[in-house]
């Protein structure tokens, strides 16, 4: 399946001081579809893509389990079904001077086959212009960085993966997310 790429960024943070950053990320940004996330949780496309398609069908049904679409997005990019617990995994984590904005495209819910709801990203034409003007109002460097796969950023979203062969990485970030509403996922 062939999709475009997730409207996100990397960026480098002045110093560790990151209450304060988070604090001002979450007074500067413009709305709730804005998302900061530490250096370690943005593990690829399809992963990033998996959780919002799991995020935004829950928005559209108005049945999320957080109060706001960004911490539903962070709920299943940390595979828990705990709010708290997914802020602790995915969210910028103390020792971390790089992070990750992304923003959430709102999502139109098209029938499939099955008659299921299924999330299509509408187009965020403005995301460059407005990533850059988020970062450079809060003093943020915008960095040129893929996105790859780790098994300590793993570890560090709830997701053993030195348990899994190499080959199959990206299945198992995918089924971390597709777990969050499993209760048992949560005492994983």
């Amino acid at each position: 399946m062939e999709t475009s790429p997730f409207p996100c960024v990397s960026v480098r943070l002045p110093s560790t001081d990151n209450e304060v950053y988070v604090e001002a990320f979450l007074e500067q940004r413009e709305s709730q579809r804005w998302v900061l996330l530490g250096d370690h949780a943005v593990q690829g496309e399809a992963q990033l893509w998996t959780a919002w398609v799991q995020a935004i069908r829950h928005e559209l049904r108005d049945s999320m389990v957080a109060r706001s679409v960004d911490a539903e997005y962070i709920r299943y990019l940390a595979g828990t079904h705990h709010i708290s617990e997914a802020f602790s995994r995915a969210g910028l984590q103390p020792d971390q001077e790089e992070a990750w904005i992304l923003y959430l495209p709102h999502g139109d819910g098209v029938e499939n086959s099955l008659g299921h709801l299924q999330p299509v990203a509408q187009s965020s034409h403005a995301f460059d212009a407005d990533v850059r003007s988020l970062a450079n109002g809060l003093g943020w460097s915008i960095q040129s960085k893929e996105m790859s796969c780790s098994i300590e950023g793993m570890k560090r979203l709830g997701i053993d993966g030195s348990a899994w062969p190499d080959s199959r990485i990206e299945e198992a970030l995918l089924a971390h997310i597709l777990m969050a509403d499993d209760q048992s996922s949560s005492h994983r």
